[in-house]
């Protein structure tokens, strides 16, 4: 029996820790827009869109691997700081457990055999969901451009079939559960079909949408649909998933920060009390 050739894509654009050995596969995203050299594979060889990282982020990494990789059975994407965890070792019922960096080298980021015997079959490995108070079309409008969903939802309503729109609907309209990073890993086969369809669509919403005034993070609009839009596609296919929790590896400053966000969220959570409880609302479709 052949072996079972399997590539997880590392996405990093510094140097810093990342999983090297095989099956991960780090690649400096956005090179085209950088004059540092990581000594890994780049994202602007052969056929690829690698100056469009600042909007697309690790979808340009995504892309390259869909257009250059050869002879690959099954593949996947994480970050250099972000992993799923195949061996619980995140805290029971959290979607994320934070790391020290640290203890990188003492976590077990190895694949067991029957997770890819799993994939072989068709099921997709995805990253644990997060649950929002909120609808994720209200969330998205909350945290982003509401107008890029507007452009979005008429681009869906013109040209996606039936089982897009309703995944869509039962998604971003009527579901609270985000699965995040644009992370998973899936049978090439599958991953050649999402490709073919995820930026096919994301060129259509470029093409309506004018981001020269956006602000660095805005900026990464299209890097933010597809991560919503993996979840829709993956409901729209009706795909059997492995759902894992993530492992984010950051330093001390790291974590302070990732708290101070977690306080903002919980201030602005408190600021929109009023408002939800005050003024309901329906999303229409």
């Amino acid at each position: 029996m052949n072996a079972i050739n399997t590539k997880i894509l590392v996405c990093c654009h510094k140097k810093d820790i990342m999983a090297t050995q095989a099956p991960y596969f780090p690649i400096h995203v956005g090179k085209a827009l950088s004059d540092k050299d990581l000594d890994i594979q780049a994202d602007n060889q052969g056929d690829n869109i690698s100056e469009k990282n600042q909007s697309y982020c690790e979808l340009t990494g995504l892309y390259w691997a869909w257009k250059n990789l050869k002879n690959v059975d099954i593949i996947g994407l994480c970050h250099y700081r972000r992993y799923f965890d195949f061996h619980n070792q995140c805290r029971a019922g959290f979607p994320q457990t934070v790391f020290s960096s640290e203890k990188f080298n003492d976590i077990d980021l190895t694949i067991p055999p029957q997770i890819i015997d799993r994939v072989q079959k068709g099921e997709i490995v995805i990253a644990k969901p997060r649950n929002y108070r909120r609808t994720l079309i209200d969330e998205y409008c909350f945290s982003h451009v509401s107008e890029d969903l507007r452009t979005l939802q008429t681009i869906l309503k013109e040209s996606e079939p039936q089982d897009i729109q309703d995944a869509y609907f039962k998604i971003m309209i009527q579901g609270n559960e985000l699965r995040h990073y644009n992370m998973f890993l899936m049978r090439w086969a599958d991953f050649d079909e999402y490709c073919n369809w995820i930026f096919n669509l994301l060129r259509k919403v470029e093409e309506k949408t004018d981001i020269t005034h956006y602000d660095p993070v805005q900026k990464r609009i299209y890097g933010y649909i597809a991560e919503r839009m993996l979840n829709v596609w993956i409901e729209a296919k009706k795909k059997h998933i492995i759902e894992k929790p993530v492992i984010w590896f950051t330093d001390a400053k790291d974590i302070l920060t990732h708290y101070n966000r977690i306080t903002y969220k919980i201030r602005c959570a408190l600021n929109n009390f009023a408002f939800w409880i005050l003024k309901p609302h329906k999303q229409t479709w």
